[in-house]
């Protein structure tokens, strides 16, 4: 981890089936989208803090989403709208 200034809620935080690495990813897709619903992110803003490739990304996004956390949407390679539950 480069920077580790994420603002990951509790809830997140203490979820024991969540990899500490996507807890990082939706720190950032929190601290990004503050009292935002839907966010534009892609791979290369996430790889300045988090050391990570397309496919993990989009493993630990699906985690997330099977988690009832966000829902995503690919819309080109790399690129991703994210909708915050």
């Amino acid at each position: 981890m480069r920077n580790n200034n994420f603002e990951i809620p509790d809830k997140i935080w203490l979820d024991k089936r969540i990899p500490t690495e996507a807890k990082y990813i939706y720190g950032y897709i929190n601290t990004k989208g503050y009292n935002r619903f839907i966010i534009d992110i892609n791979i290369g803003e996430l790889q300045k803090y988090i050391k990570i490739k397309n496919k993990g990304l989009r493993k630990n996004l699906e985690r997330l989403e099977q988690l009832k956390y966000l829902i995503y949407k690919e819309y080109s390679n790399g690129m991703y709208t994210i909708k915050l539950n």
